[in-house]
């Protein structure tokens, strides 16, 4: 079982022209595997979340497949730590040969502290230091601010614009879900989210737009706008 894969926005990315190989590590999300990796989950993103309702990601392999891979993150952290170390110098040796820069989403669709996780007595930034890992999240800036993981803040139902602006203060970019993506909103310049997945590469002080997907179009929270 590989650990690290791709997906359509993935290949996006690597097909974009800006000198990036991208892969990503689907975990469960939320509650899905029974450890709850997405600690500030809302009702409604949890009900929304690509990691199960939409694309492949809702049909039972790829479900057994994300259960599985976090089943030995929870359970074999050693065994778990060895193969992804395996696999990211792979990943960095096939970049290389491609004339490309190694970039990893550890967080497909979950939302944990990578940066603060050590396999082999270091965190897997601290092995890879050529490598740009980032992630989208829900956690507060003070409490995981951007450092050796670059992080775009995601909006909720229950984000307010004085929050949006915080992150924005502080050098994060904020996603936002959109049945319609606009070129601005509230004032902010909206980005195109979904025109590849680098987001360590935006301007920084943007709304990161993205269109609403699977279970998402249906939302009537204030999850999409």
């Amino acid at each position: 079982m590989k650990l690290l894969s791709t997906s359509h926005k993935i290949l996006k990315s690597d097909h974009s022209g800006k000198g990036y190989l991208t892969q990503i590590l689907y975990l469960s999300p939320a509650g899905e595997s029974g450890w709850q990796l997405c600690p500030f989950r809302t009702p409604a993103c949890e009900a929304a979340c690509l990691g199960h309702s939409s694309g492949r990601m809702v049909m039972a392999p790829a479900k057994a497949a994300r259960i599985r891979r976090t089943t030995m993150l929870m359970t074999d952290r050693i065994g778990f730590g060895n193969q992804i170390i395996s696999e990211i110098l792979a990943l960095e040796r096939k970049a290389a040969k491609l004339g490309a820069l190694p970039a990893i989403r550890l967080n497909g669709d979950s939302d944990i502290r990578w940066d603060t996780m050590r396999f082999n007595g270091k965190t897997l930034m601290e092995h890879f230091p050529a490598v740009t890992f980032y992630d989208y999240t829900k956690w507060a800036n003070h409490l995981r601010p951007n450092g050796a993981v670059h992080l775009t803040f995601s909006r909720s139902e229950k984000t307010t614009l004085e929050e949006i602006q915080a992150n924005l203060d502080n050098g994060r970019n904020v996603a936002v879900v959109f049945h319609s993506v606009p070129t601005t909103w509230q004032g902010w310049t909206v980005i195109d989210g979904d025109a590849d997945d680098l987001r360590f590469l935006d301007p920084a002080g943007v709304i990161v737009g993205l269109k609403a997907k699977g279970k998402a179009k249906r939302d009537t929270s204030g999850f999409v706008v």
